[in-house]
Order: C-alpha cells, then sequence, then structure tokens
C-alpha cells in the first residue's frame, strides 16, 4: 500500500524530494516504532547477565534514516541522525512512551539505526565527533561525543549502536543495551581499636582535586566496525573540584555513623568521571570525632570527645587498582581508622554488576 500510494503522488505529478515529508509519510509501513530497554545494562561481557533500566526515567534517542545501504558504510555513506534527534523516550512501569509517534519506513527503500543516552537532556552539551568543538545537529555525521559534568550522583549511559533495523526487525520494537560510562565508588570504613578504648564517629567523606568535567568519545568516525565503537574519556576542563561522598547532618542523631572493629560498615556511594589519580591535587579527605573515657578502666569516668582529620593521596588508595577511576568498574574502598595512626585501606574492584544498577540519589 506505502509503495502504491508513493506511486500515486509521482502519477499525480507530484515533484517531491527524497526528504519531503509527504513521501516520507507515503513510504512508511503504519508500523509503529517502539523501544524496550527492559533487558538493558549489561553485568559483564562474559555472563550476558542483565537488569532493568531504571524506572521513571527517560533517555535520548537518535535514528539515522539510511536510503540503499547498510550502517557499515557510514565511512562513505555518511549518515545523519535526521530521523529523530534527541527524541526523549520515556520509561515507567516497563511502558516506554515518546511523542510525536514515528513509524518504519518502507524496508526495501530504507533501513535505520539507533543509538541512545541517559539520562535525556534537552539541553545534553552534544559535539561532532573528532575532537572538534563544534556543535552536533541533524545534519551531522555519524554518532555524537558528549560533553558531561558528573555530579557523583547520575549514572550517564551509552547504548550499544542498534544497526540496519526495519519493522521486521524484533516486530518493529527497538531493544537498546546501555553500559556505564562512569565508574562506581562505593566507601566503607571500620575503626582499628582490639581493646575497645574509645569510640569514633564518622563525620566526613570527599574526594579533592578531582576533574568533574569530561568528554565521553566516541571512535564512529574511523572505526574498525561502526557497529561497535570504542568510547573514551578525554578533554577534562574547568578546575580540579571536591566531590562530597557523604557529610553528617550535625542536627540529625539518626544519621551518625559509630563505626565497629572487625566489620565494617557501608557509608556511601558515589559516582565520578574517569580520571587518572596520580595527580598531587588528589586526595581523599576523613573527618571523623574520638570519645574516650578519661580514666580507659573506669566507664564511669569523664567522657572526653575530639575532632580530627585524616588526607590520604588517591593514587595511594587505588594504586593496586592503577592509580585510576576506568569506566563501567566498580571500586570498594573499605577504610581502617585508628585515632593514632595513618589511615589503611583496602581496595577491590570488577565490572559494575547489574546489583549495583541504580541511582544514588534514589
Amino acid at each position: 500500500m506505502a509503495t502504491a500510494a508513493a506511486c500515486a503522488l509521482l502519477l499525480a505529478g507530484c515533484s517531491l524530494r527524497l526528504d519531503d515529508p509527504a513521501l516520507e509519510m507515503a513510504q512508511e509501513t503504519g508500523v509503529t516504532i517502539n523501544f524496550d530497554a527492559g533487558s538493558a545494562l549489561l553485568l559483564n561481557d562474559a555472563k550476558q547477565t542483565k537488569a532493568a533500566y531504571y524506572d521513571d526515567t527517560s533517555f535520548g534517542v537518535f535514528a539515522f534514516k539510511q536510503s540503499g545501504g547498510n550502517w557499515s558504510q557510514l565511512a562513505s555513506k555518511k549518515w545523519k541522525p535526521n530521523f529523530m534527534f534527541n527524541q526523549a523516550v520515556h520509561h515507567s512501569s516497563g511502558v516506554y512512551t515518546y511523542a510525536p509517534t514515528r513509524f518504519w519506513p518502507d524496508p526495501t527503500v530504507n533501513k535505520l539505526t539507533f543509538w541512545a543516552y541517559s539520562p535525556y537532556d534537552a539541553n545534553a552539551d552534544l559535539l561532532v565527533s573528532g575532537g572538534t568543538a563544534n556543535a552536533y545537529a541533524s545534519n551531522s555525521i555519524g554518532l555524537p561525543d558528549i560533553r558531561f559534568t558528573a555530579d557523583g550522583q547520575t549514572d550517564l549511559l551509552y547504548s550499544d549502536v542498534e544497526a540496519d533495523q526495519t519493522s521486521a526487525t524484533n516486530y518493529g520494537e527497538v531493544h537498546f543495551d546501555f553500559n556505564h560510562a562512569l565508574a562506581l565508588v562505593d566507601l566503607k570504613a571500620e575503626k582499628v581499636d582490639e581493646n575497645g578504648l574509645y569510640e569514633v564517629t564518622l563525620k566526613c567523606l570527599s574526594f579533592k582535586g578531582i576533574y568533574a568535567t569530561g568528554i565521553l568519545k566516541n571512535s564512529t568516525t574511523s572505526p574498525a566496525s561502526p557497529a561497535n565503537p570504542a568510547w573514551s574519556w578525554y578533554s577534562y576542563s574547568g578546575s580540579r573540584q571536591d566531590l562530597p561522598v557523604w557529610e553528617d547532618d550535625p542536627d540529625d542523631d539518626s544519621d551518625d555513623v559509630i563505626l565497629s572493629h572487625g566489620s565494617s560498615t557501608m557509608i556511601a556511594g558515589v559516582m565520578p568521571l574517569p580520571q587518572d589519580l596520580t595527580n598531587d591535587a588528589c586526595w581523599l579527605h576523613v573527618e571523623f570525632e574520638v570519645s574516650y573515657h578519661e580514666d580507659p578502666l573506669d566507664p564511669s569516668s569523664t567522657l572526653l570527645s575530639y575532632s580530627t582529620s585524616r588526607n590520604v593521596y588517591l593514587r595511594d588508595v587505588f594504586y593496586s587498582a592503577g592509580s585510576a577511576w576506568t569506566m563501567n568498574s566498580h571500586y570498594t574502598v573499605t577504610l581502617q581508622i585508628s585515632p593514632d595512626r595513618p589511615i589503611q585501606f583496602t581496595v577491590s574492584w570488577d565490572d559494575w554488576g547489574a546489583e549495583h544498577n541504580y541511582h544514588l540519589s534514589s
């Protein structure tokens, strides 16, 4: 029917360009383009275990219409996001909605390739790929780079490229697999007090001297495989900043964290920009309060207390992990705090697993 309608238009003497909306409508199949990210967020490449996409969240979609070619021909065909450009798709309880509704083009004429990022931002800072400062637009070629500022609580995701899709692919539904662009750092703490002589109450944890803004760059302009571009961070900008991890509310005793000996307490998690940590400006800052009895053998004696702090180079904390945070990696740092010794620490890390796929601010 779509082809017949197009022929009728042409026979009627209409002179329509290939990008004319009337011809586009004439070529559409009437099959709605639907989206799904219900099995997104890879646990790791080996297990292929997945978790659900965040609820009540939107992602931005780009769709490239390919007239007579495949996505693998990007270098020569110079595909552009002229079908969808930063289209917001909202997810709520397994239902994905967007407006206006779009329909699949005639599969004998056009294929579509899709890419997405999350969370959606109407004012996302999109750049033409290849290290330029030029704004990415609907007539730009290939995928965009993204300049992003990490606040520690927002999980930036980018999808795999869903190439050469038609109305027959997955029954007209585009299935996105997302990947973590940031790192996740969980911090735990315990006190070192074999004889139970004092109490340690944590007051503050923060990273100091950290880059918050960088560009997530893709390799689609000259990749070995445009369908599987490499992504990396570069061009860090702005001054180095403090990234708060956790801070005690002095007016709320219920959030006090009193540390135990030999048993670590989960304090908080934060999602920083992946980066090198060897610079002298990069610190872990720890503040805590120490309480003890004037006579350690008499629990009824006067209770004394004082506040203190420690700074540790992040290159030392993460030395075993290469003194860096890398994309899609989950680090767990356990701090061992004593009032009269330097802070000790252990670090473990792995792929950012499905059990950690949550917004830390929720």
